[in-house]
């Protein structure tokens, strides 16, 4: 991230707790400070990566600190339970139930999703988001406030065990990268087994939904040498041959979350600042 971090006066950060099925998860919420009380912020609701069996609240904490500052936009941080304990679909149905959670709760955290609601993830967290984006498309919860924005970075969203035969010259990374430093193909078949998501299940790889007309705007970031290269393009070329505004940056020569694990190299601190650009670029009604 940028060596300028956000000074802790200028936003507020709370832990809540979301009733969810069979338990509860942790939402992370960060709120800009401002003298007037009564302003209201549009949201931008983050689900995070780690092959749906990783992760937590941490991974892009600062980034959704930095983010709320820069962006004038509340953030909730999603700890969604991870498998194998909570196989598929529980990851998201979580996540759904805490997008839910968000609306239904806007006012308590400031929020007001005619401002923008936008919903994101990385690897794992952005097959959750697209998968979502599917969802509420179809949800009538979701009338009158829907997601006006889908913020996916380097996603997963088809299994290679699915691929359908008229796609299958567009999915090659999968046999191309698949040992690369960051993200292996023993690492995918070990993760995917522990989720345990029929293949062909259009929620796990929503590359299969029926349809892709209809979805809210999505900004895409995806890698070179990275496994899941193809699923960003596909995804890509399915929306926009359904209608929808999509827009793309491509970072070549570069694996898997690789700003994850050298984040001060100049690739990438463009991604965290492209990230930031995709999220006004959405919350500006994808121009």
């Amino acid at each position: 991230m940028s060596a300028t971090s956000p000074s802790e006066s200028a936003y507020s950060v709370e832990d809540r707790l979301v009733p969810v099925e069979g338990g509860q998860i942790k939402v992370r919420i960060v709120i800009p400070t401002t003298d007037d009380e009564a302003k209201t912020f549009p949201v931008h609701v983050w689900i995070h990566g780690g092959g749906f069996v990783f992760g937590d609240l941490d991974n892009d904490d600062y980034q959704l600190r930095k983010i709320s500052v820069d962006q004038q936009i509340v953030t909730v941080n999603v700890d969604y339970r991870l498998a194998p304990e909570h196989p598929f679909p529980v990851g998201l149905t979580d996540s759904l139930t805490a997008l839910k959670w968000v609306l239904e709760n806007a006012a308590s955290i400031r929020v007001d999703t005619s401002k923008g609601l936008i919903v994101g993830g990385d690897s794992a967290g952005g097959n959750l988001a697209t998968s979502i984006g599917h969802l509420v498309r179809d949800d009538p919860f979701f009338e009158g406030r829907p997601v006006t924005g889908l913020l996916l970075r380097e996603p997963s969203v088809i299994h290679p065990a699915a691929y359908p035969d008229e796609l299958k010259a567009d999915l090659l990374a999968y046999d191309e990268y698949q040992n690369t430093p960051t993200l292996t193909r023993a690492g995918l078949l070990q993760t995917r087994a522990w989720l345990n998501a029929p293949p062909a299940d259009p929620r796990y790889s929503p590359v299969l939904a029926p349809s892709h007309a209809g979805l809210a705007p999505a900004f895409i970031q995806y890698n070179e040498q990275d496994p899941l290269r193809d699923d960003a393009r596909v995804l890509e070329k399915l929306i926009r041959e359904a209608g929808g505004k999509v827009k793309s940056v491509f970072y070549p020569g570069v694996p898997h979350a690789f700003y994850y694990l050298a984040p001060s190299i100049s690739l990438a601190q463009k991604v965290w600042r492209d990230t930031e650009e995709g999220l006004r670029w959405l919350l500006a009604g994808a121009p």
